[in-house]
């Protein structure tokens, strides 16, 4: 009796479905998210996807079309189109993730949801679309380039020494026992008198030394390009392991970045070398002038171009007049 019940009410609502499937169709309400909205070439990034029943009958029949954008390879390594069928009672909904990932650095939308309702044959049925227009970012991966890794850790440990070596008298951290071996100027009289025992000033390092990350964008070798911001990514990253602060200087469409490091500097960093479409607005001199103008003290410059001509060497010669420490230059995955 349950089971002719049910049986009926199911032909009803398929009855009423036919006949109202442009009503069924706007009682029908898609939400969508990625669970993040940055990540690196080949990272496994969930998309979410909800339909909502907000008609006060049950749906019994809606074909769900997901078309991810282009480039998404999805889970089981199949393209970026799939879909499913559900029924769904009144007020409810259904959830679905996808497992899916993106293998070139770029801004990836425009994907789209294809809901049908109707009849289970398909002679009456209805179609809606709607756009998928979250941006996700895919970052550079980092250079594998072992020679540029081996030359990096070579400066950024000569910038940590330079770092290290020299303590600030102005940043007090607290005190330790003297040994004898401290300059009498860093006894602290007040502090020895209260535990009865010599104790001395420990201070801690100057926090002056900085780095600019420079990058010269030259549209017309794209190859090239994607090597440097490769690269960029793995000095930043490097940077950011040392605590080093760091500005970032480009002539492109990467734009710059103010002094400073952290998870959130770093984000807003690759965040903007993913959307990059490789579009260098000036020269590599008035590049190297614009680093001359805005040079601090005790900073290290890091230059990253796709190449190097006799009049760019020129200019770089330039900055390195004006540095105080010795620039270190990329070039297309090599280092000068």
């Amino acid at each position: 009796m349950i089971g002719l019940l049910f049986v009926g009410l199911l032909a009803v609502c398929g009855f009423l479905q036919v006949v109202m499937a442009p009503t069924v169709l706007k009682n029908l309400f898609y939400e969508y998210k990625y669970d993040t909205r940055l990540a690196e070439p080949g990272e496994r990034i969930t998309f979410t996807s909800k339909i909502i029943n907000a008609w006060r009958f049950p749906v019994a029949y809606i074909n769900v079309s997901e078309q991810l954008p282009e480039g998404a390879v999805i889970e089981n390594g199949t393209t970026n189109r799939y879909g499913y069928r559900l029924f769904l009672f009144p007020k409810k909904s259904h959830t679905h993730e996808t497992q899916l990932a993106f293998s070139r650095r770029g801004v990836y939308r425009n994907g789209r949801c294809f809901l049908e309702t109707g009849d289970f044959l398909g002679f009456q049925a209805k179609v809606r679309n709607i756009d998928i227009t979250s941006d996700l970012v895919i970052m550079p991966k980092r250079s594998e380039n072992e020679y540029v890794i081996k030359t990096l850790g070579g400066f950024l440990g000569d910038i940590s020494v330079r770092r290290f070596i020299i303590e600030d008298p102005v940043l007090n951290i607290g005190y330790r026992e003297y040994t004898g071996r401290e300059p009498m100027k860093n006894i602290s009289w007040s502090q020895s008198a209260k535990v009865d025992k010599l104790m001395v000033k420990n201070n801690d390092f100057t926090v002056d030394t900085n780095v600019a990350v420079v990058l010269h964008m030259d549209s017309n070798r794209d190859q090239e390009m994607e090597d440097c911001l490769e690269i960029v990514r793995t000095v930043c990253e490097e940077l950011e392991k040392k605590r080093i602060p760091y500005e970032f200087i480009s002539d492109g469409d990467v734009g710059n970045l103010n002094e400073g490091y952290g998870t959130r500097h770093l984000n807003y960093l690759m965040t903007r070398l993913g959307r990059s479409r490789l579009h260098g607005y000036y020269s590599f001199g008035e590049l190297m002038d614009e680093c001359i103008r805005k040079k601090k003290n005790n900073r290290s410059y890091i230059v990253i171009t796709p190449g190097l001509d006799e009049g760019e060497k020129a200019a770089l010669n330039k900055l390195q007049a004006y540095s105080d420490h010795e620039v270190c230059v990329f070039t297309g995955g090599r280092t000068l």
